[in-house]
């Protein structure tokens, strides 16, 4: 026994078979799930596997058949979401962590045995496409399947104990998808491979059948997918000599003969209840505006807020979602609230037809109310969005988020541009945010906040569009400009932290957006002396380089040209190569040249010059006289 004091030699204690690294990973783990069983198991997480999987197969490389950039798109994601939920393998070498259920905490955990199996399927799929006849190339095509099919059935398995059912669902269509797949590839088993694709089908069937629209799209372009491959395994299958079904469990037995399995019934109560609770939760049935209740009549457009409302659930952080996905999650609620506006005025209409009295008035007046609320929501939303990208061009300047291959590189001026546009969706919602409860209690206190928060996210916006201009013309070498601009956001800063409360985010806002600006005013003076100093030691030196003396050549000799000397016949080369021919000098030499004399006119105005009247007079003589004279010389 070991005393107290006595150090723990793990590579002394490490059991028989096992190498004292092992030992201290095993260790390791069992310390963190023994921390992790105090806490409670998340429950009911969901994750849109089918939607995420074509999305990012889409935008990634498999739209045009380039799986080498979706596996390296699918590495760099792993080490993001690695990073992201604090999942490290250890630091420097390599420990290998298996995540248990009771290290889940969100859905992000179960994004990694998604991402490992996608990125494991498109090095089979890479390998296939190069492999050829090559059957080393293809026995590593089906190492990597495999490999593919473990990470599929871990989730499974954490989809099936911590999720809710649909995701469950989803999880076992994409296990014996990728399944089918491996062992297609194998070509062994045509009867397991036939019942994993029947499997599969089915439960994208049952997909299509309680999800929404979308979901349905993508199960029915799955199913479309599946089709060749049932084909092509019944064929093989057939032309087998005979089938083994001994390897089948009851699932897949029960697949392959086109029976009920006996987890069928209970996964579509589950689903059932699932929809049930979904339905009665999402679908609302008003609107909730700072703290006020407005009701939202309608069912076509409690279902479109509904909508928008499960779309904006699928956003995540700037640093973990592309800036594309989180657009296209972002338009499609948009359209959403959009097409629930278009469902009240069509209410309307149909309501100003029909005469009613007193309560057709009042229920136009709740539909336009609901119509307004709608309005401003769609704004308020919209910008949401400019700052979603906003906080992802940030993110992209500073390095944070790595540019995807051919991806453009964010600039400066695409903030300014983005601040721009914030601005005027803030005058729009100080402008429109007050009509919405007009005529209601609480209206003026409703309508004080409103224009309150817009004034101060106008001047933090236009601290950062300062900030965003400073950082343009410094990269334009413009530091006199590129200070007084960080001087000015710095300013704006200032001023909502004096009217923000202290605890509030604006505050903190604020408080970034001064020490920074502070900070890169500093710098900007900084790099402004250095260039100043350094143009006018460049001058300097430019003047003490002038002269009127033939310059030299690199070796000390005098360089001759050959415009110099071409009535006689010398060298013009001073060292070896081509590059030391000496044709005339670039730029011309200087030449000396005379100055012609000053002449100063400094007597001219002392001169006296004669008298010239008498010669430049004109003789006066009378008409008579003149018609005589000429008549002579006509004579004459």
């Amino acid at each position: 026994c070991h005393g107290a004091g006595a150090p723990f030699d793990v590579q002394q204690n490490a059991p028989k078979g096992l190498s004292g690294n092992v030992f201290r990973t095993a260790m390791a783990e069992t310390e963190m799930a023994d921390a992790a069983t105090k806490q409670e198991l998340a429950s009911n997480l969901t994750l849109d596997i089918l939607q995420i999987v074509k999305i990012s197969q889409g935008q990634h490389g498999l739209r045009h058949g380039d799986h080498t950039r979706y596996r390296q798109y699918c590495t760099r994601r792993l080490a993001r979401m690695y990073k992201a939920t604090n999942f490290s393998h250890g630091k420097g070498r390599f420990q290998k962590k298996t995540l248990l259920p009771e290290v889940v905490a969100d859905a992000n955990h179960l994004m990694i045995p998604l991402i490992n199996a996608e990125r494991a399927w498109s090095y089979a799929m890479e390998l296939k496409t190069d492999a050829g006849n090559d059957p080393r190339k293809r026995s590593h095509m089906i190492r990597r399947l495999r490999k593919a099919t473990v990470h599929a059935s871990e989730l499974v398995a954490l989809c099936k104990q911590l999720g809710s059912a649909r995701t469950a669902l989803e999880a076992e269509a994409y296990s014996s998808f990728m399944f089918g797949n491996f062992l297609a590839e194998q070509e062994r088993d045509w009867s397991r491979a036939l019942a994993k694709f029947m499997r599969a089908r089915k439960a994208f069937e049952q997909l299509a059948r309680v999800g929404g629209s979308e979901q349905a799209d993508v199960c029915r372009e799955r199913i479309e997918e599946l089709e060749p491959n049932l084909r092509y395994c019944t064929y093989k299958r057939g032309n087998s000599t005979g089938g083994d079904e001994s390897s089948l469990d009851a699932e897949d037995l029960a697949a392959l003969k086109g029976e009920s399995g006996a987890d069928d019934e209970k996964l579509k109560g589950m689903l059932s209840e699932d929809g049930e609770k979904t339905s009665s939760s999402v679908a609302p049935t008003s609107l909730m505006w700072r703290g006020h209740e407005i009701p939202l009549r309608n069912k076509d457009s409690r279902a479109c807020v509904a909508t928008a409302a499960n779309q904006l659930a699928k956003l995540e952080s700037p640093l973990t979602m592309s800036a594309d996905r989180g657009l296209a999650i972002y338009d499609k609620a948009l359209m959403a609230y959009n097409d629930a506006k278009q469902h009240l005025r069509d209410e309307i209409t149909a309501a100003s037809s029909v005469q009613g009295g007193l309560e057709s008035t009042t229920r136009i007046m709740e539909i336009k109310l609901s119509d307004r609320a709608l309005s401003v929501l769609l704004l308020e939303k919209t910008i949401e969005r400019n700052k979603f990208l906003v906080a992802s061009a940030t993110a992209k300047l500073a390095g944070d988020i790595k540019l995807e291959k051919g991806e453009k590189a964010t600039r400066p001026e695409d903030l300014v541009h983005l601040y721009n546009t914030l601005l005027r969706n803030y005058e729009e919602l100080a402008e429109s945010g007050p009509e919405v409860l007009r005529g209601l209690d609480g209206e003026d206190k409703v309508e004080e906040s409103v224009r309150m928060d817009c004034m101060l996210e106008q001047m933090l916006l236009q601290g950062q569009r300062a900030a965003s201009l400073a950082a343009v013309h410094l990269g334009a070498g413009s530091h006199a400009e590129a200070a007084v601009l960080y001087a000015r956001a710095a300013e704006h800063a200032a001023k909502v932290q004096d009217r923000a409360p202290k605890s509030s985010h604006m505050a903190a806002a604020a408080q970034k957006v001064q020490d920074d600006s502070r900070k890169a005013r500093c710098i900007a003076l900084a790099d402004g002396t250095i260039a100043h100093v350094a143009q006018q030691k460049g001058l300097r030196l430019g003047l003490n380089s002038v002269s009127l003396q033939d310059g030299a050549s690199a070796g000390g000799m005098e360089a001759r040209y050959l415009l110099d000397h071409l009535d006689e016949y010398k060298s013009a080369v001073s060292g070896k190569g081509a590059n030391k021919v000496h044709m005339m000098p670039m730029p011309p030499k200087m030449i000396p040249i005379a100055v012609n004399p000053i002449i100063l006119d400094v007597a001219g105005d002392e001169i006296v010059y004669p008298d010239l009247e008498e010669r430049t007079a004109v003789k006066k003589t009378s008409t008579l006289r003149n018609l005589f004279s000429f008549a002579k010389r006509r004579e004459t």
